[in-house]
């Protein structure tokens, strides 16, 4: 009978962890889904101040998918966000988690926009509200529009959009941990003429478990701000040396053994 007591107990524990854990997951789309229809209504009904606007929606929705999951970011290196105006800027994150995007949006000011894949356009809703954000595509497939989209990205970067890239391309498993760093983030940056900041996010790579659907609540991760490495002191022929600078921030910024 005390086994049967103790059987029950434990499935009632499972059974409102699972409740709890798909609740977060449906309000995290929920809230997703509506800072997507918030965007593109703002695009349609607000041509003056809409990017100011949509800023706000943006940081909203990352502090607050940070907030379902009582999360809190402390920020270290606040004194390198200093940005001249006419310059163009990229954010080169350390990619971990699904939230490092939302977590980016929730601390940093400005208007930070991701450098999204031209594919994204094709999802209903949402692809509408990357293009309505100005979310900047760069499709190097076609040369004729490569060339095209980077005078765009310069144009917009140069006015005011600092664009978020994760070199790594996907998630790296393991904490301090830096994945390969891809050159195309870095090709924009030499063809745009942007400033690189590099940002890392320790203790957020175990926020969202990968092995199942299961969150971990109430922490407070680290937002560290690397020292900003300006691309006009590279070209194509020395990209591995700005990838090296780059690669060495990172492994210092998520607290990496390999930066040893």
């Amino acid at each position: 009978m005390k086994s049967n007591n103790s059987s029950q107990l434990q499935k009632e524990i499972y059974v409102s962890g699972f409740i709890r854990s798909y609740w977060i997951a449906f309000i995290t789309i929920m809230s997703t889904l509506k800072t997507c229809l918030s965007i593109i209504f703002t695009r349609k009904t607000d041509k003056n101040s809409y990017r100011t606007k949509v800023d706000h929606i943006l940081q909203s929705w990352g502090k607050r998918l940070l907030d379902i999951i009582h999360t809190q970011v402390k920020v270290v290196g606040k004194e390198n966000l200093q940005f001249t105006p006419g310059r163009a800027y990229m954010v080169m994150c350390s990619h971990t988690s699904n939230y490092d995007i939302p977590a980016t949006f929730a601390v940093l000011p400005g208007s930070i926009r991701m450098l999204a894949k031209k594919e994204l356009k094709k999802i209903p809703i949402f692809g509408r509200a990357i293009e309505s954000s100005e979310m900047l595509f760069i499709d190097r497939q076609n040369r004729k529009q490569a060339i095209k989209d980077l005078a765009e990205a310069k144009q917009k970067m140069e006015d005011g959009i600092i664009l978020w890239v994760a070199p790594e391309g996907t998630r790296t498993l393991g904490r301090g941990k830096v994945g390969k760093l891809k050159k195309g983030g870095f090709h924009v940056a030499v063809d745009t003429d942007a400033i690189i900041i590099p940002i890392a996010f320790r203790g957020i790579d175990d926020l969202q478990l990968r092995e199942k659907l299961a969150w971990h609540i109430n922490k407070t991760i680290e937002c560290h701000i690397g020292t900003p490495i300006d691309s006009r002191g590279y070209d194509k022929k020395n990209l591995n040396q700005l990838l090296q600078v780059v690669e060495s921030q990172f492994k210092s910024l998520v607290g990496s053994e390999q930066s040893s």
